[in-house]
């Protein structure tokens, strides 16, 4: 009927998206931003209901996060002149680097500067990271428990020894490496100047093409967290700790699939963009049977989308911001869809396992 919506079409919530992004940009203080950051949160309630094409929310949630930062950075520089000197970038790492970050539950980032930066210059930059992580935080975004953050000195660094860095950790891929590395390979210039970026990414490009251990390697990275069922499908949940009873949805799957389709796309010579993204790029390219992929794509956007809507819950219930989902508080068919999403992570993880012949590398 005229006027009405079909039941499976998408809802358009970009007119309160594009209004947000207004008064981010328009915000003067800092105390303003984290008051907006609590607005933010109750639009992605709003337009994270059923109906809502997560695919596409995702990117939009994304852009206001990064619109967030960058107003965050021109207010440390007009009201505390503290800035980022010219031949730096600040890098966003991580999920947020990736495009797929929804809430923001930590801090990735580090900063690149071109080898002729002056060494007078570095006190800037020191001092610029340090404050913006503070002031993240002042807002609500909280550290990264790992310390991979610009305000660490070991994620700071110029483009030649990045570089160095970068061959090391592909090279030589012990563990350590492959966790640096897969932080590290989502990196996106959000602030400076952005030819670093792509210089970073030529490197990286060209490392992977040499011979070595590294994709095998990052492809047992992949598998480091099985998804959580048992040979008779029920779900396992954590027996001790603060998560008694719960299930880490993003070790359970998450996880796999983005550092799986990073991996794949990097094959193909890919670097860049969001999961869903690459996966396109993989069916495109005929990297997978199309219906693996559409098993994959299908299992990563509910988890995804069941995530988002987990922590909203979680949020209006104690204020707290999880990975942690409760089985046994699911509806039904939320546990018959959680219960699917894992199967389909387990049919990517054979795929893997079987591409790379992981039976055969020594662990």
């Amino acid at each position: 009927m005229t006027g009405e919506r079909q039941a499976n079409e998408p809802i358009n919530h970009t007119p309160l998206f594009l209004n947000l992004f207004r008064e981010i940009e328009a915000a003067q203080s800092i105390d303003t931003l984290r008051t907006l950051g609590v607005k933010m949160l109750e639009l992605v309630r709003v337009a994270s209901r059923p109906g809502t094409d997560i695919k596409n929310l995702v990117p939009q949630i994304s852009r206001l996060n990064d619109a967030v930062t960058l107003r965050l950075i021109a207010l440390l520089e007009s009201t505390e002149g503290i800035r980022l000197p010219e031949g730096a970038t600040y890098l966003a790492l991580g999920s947020e680097g990736r495009g797929d970050q929804t809430l923001r539950t930590d801090q990735d980032s580090a900063i690149v500067f071109a080898d002729d930066l002056p060494a007078d210059k570095l006190p800037d930059i020191d001092r610029f990271a340090t404050r913006l992580v503070d002031a993240l935080e002042e807002i609500g975004v909280p550290r990264c428990t790992g310390n991979m953050m610009a305000s660490n000195p070991q994620w700071r660094h110029s483009l030649s020894e990045w570089k160095r860095r970068l061959d090391q950790w592909i090279n030589v891929p012990t563990p350590d490496h492959v966790l640096d590395f897969g932080i590290f390979q989502g990196l996106r210039a959000l602030h400076g100047d952005k030819t670093l970026e792509k210089q970073l990414r030529d490197h990286i490009r060209a490392a992977i093409r040499r011979p070595s251990l590294f994709f095998p390697h990052m492809a047992r990275h992949a598998l480091r967290f099985p998804p959580p069922l048992t040979i008779f499908g029920r779900i396992r949940v954590e027996r001790s700790g603060e998560h008694r009873g719960k299930v880490d949805i993003k070790k359970a799957g998450i996880f796999a699939i983005t550092v799986g389709a990073n991996l794949l796309a990097f094959e193909a010579g890919f670097i860049g963009g969001n999961t869903w993204e690459k996966l396109e790029l993989l069916r495109q390219r005929g990297v997978l049977a199309r219906g693996d992929l559409e098993t994959i794509e299908e299992a990563f956007t509910f988890l995804v989308q069941f995530r988002l809507q987990w922590q909203l819950r979680e949020l209006a219930a104690n204020g707290k911001l999880t990975n942690h989902v409760d089985p046994l508080a699911m509806t039904d068919n939320e546990r018959y869809q959680f219960r699917q999403a894992l199967k389909g992570v387990n049919a990517f993880l054979r795929i893997m396992n079987n591409r790379y012949q992981l039976n055969f590398i020594s662990r």
